[in-house]
């Protein structure tokens, strides 16, 4: 099984070693982590649609049918209808813009629904799910503020011969990455790209809360190429439509250690894995210029004793946001 830290390891390796010919993709299983990273990766440097190949006919026509072309190249190459498009899994999409956020955001939570609606776990009245569903929607926005349009989400349900039904969803972009991004906002203490990570993932924190805008500043549009437009010395800062805190990372982190998920984050030269409530950082053979997420959750940690779980988080992120909004 290839996954997240696989992809970011391999593909750069395997694009060195072979300039003017197309990358050998691993044989084996691609989780939507792996395939996610692949889509940023082929945008990022701009590699045309021959710059790789499988190893088998079978994992050709798995990436046809997640829509790898039509995400990257803007060209659909499945000849088939998917069927299973929103069920089991939903395509990858590209967070291309502000429309796409909401696009991305409606369809992989859509399928997750789908999932729990034809799981035999009875979960989809859980507040941990309804928590799973509002990150989706945080992770969205945080990759179009930061990433722009270098990020590629993607969603699946895959069955376990230990673990049953296993739900998993992806992000990865190409942007400024977190330390980038933290020092930016000048904030202290910020060295390395574990600190960043570390960080980031603290209850409360953001880049966007530490970021001191001036309360008199103009709103730009996103759109907006041109020069100042309200003269010359008028503050102005980028409308980008992402009303969201920035708050996602502290709550997938939560979901990951409540419910027993696998999750993976990375960000410049180092990751962080947390697997059955165990965290740990380790450093990337190649570094990452971005941020990339991939988190998979059992659909049976999601209910105990036939009941749904309760997020004990809830509230507090209830209040956080209450406080915010002012």
């Amino acid at each position: 099984m290839a996954g997240l830290i696989d992809a970011i390891n391999m593909l750069p390796r395997r694009l060195e070693m072979g300039r003017g010919q197309s990358i050998q993709l691993p044989n084996g299983y691609y989780t939507p982590g792996f395939v996610a990273i692949l889509a940023a990766f082929l945008r990022h440097n701009r590699l045309p649609k021959d710059s790789f190949s499988c190893h088998h006919e079978k994992h050709d026509g798995y990436l046809k049918a997640l829509a790898l072309s039509k995400a990257v190249w803007g060209t659909d190459d499945y000849k088939q209808r998917r069927i299973n498009a929103g069920n089991t899994y939903a395509p990858i999409t590209h967070v291309s813009s502000r429309e796409a956020v909401d696009a991305g955001t409606g369809q992989i939570n859509g399928c997750l629904r789908a999932m729990a609606e034809s799981s035999s776990v009875r979960y989809l009245e859980s507040p941990a799910f309804g928590e799973l569903l509002a990150v989706v929607g945080e992770l969205h926005d945080n990759v179009w503020s930061h990433g722009l349009e270098s990020g590629f989400s993607t969603a699946q349900r895959r069955l376990c011969q230990q673990d049953g039904p296993v739900i998993e969803f992806s992000l990865a972009d190409c942007g400024m990455g977190f330390r980038s991004e933290l020092q930016r906002a000048r904030v202290p203490g910020i060295a390395t790209d574990q600190d960043a990570i570390e960080w980031c993932i603290q209850k409360g924190n953001s880049s966007k809360l530490a970021v001191q805008e001036d309360p008199w500043a103009q709103s730009v549009p996103e759109d907006h190429l041109g020069g100042a437009p309200f003269g010359r010395g008028v503050a102005t800062f980028q409308n980008t439509g992402n009303h969201h805190q920035g708050l996602g990372l502290a709550k997938l982190v939560s979901l990951a250690r409540q419910y027993d998920g696998h999750l993976y984050l990375a960000s410049g030269t180092h990751y962080l894995e947390l697997n059955q409530g165990i965290s740990s950082y380790r450093q990337l053979s190649h570094p990452w210029h971005g941020v990339a997420i991939s988190l998979a959750i059992k659909e049976s940690s999601f209910v105990v004793g036939g009941e749904p779980v309760q997020d004990v988080d809830s509230q507090d992120v209830f209040e956080i946001m209450k406080a915010l909004r002012g």
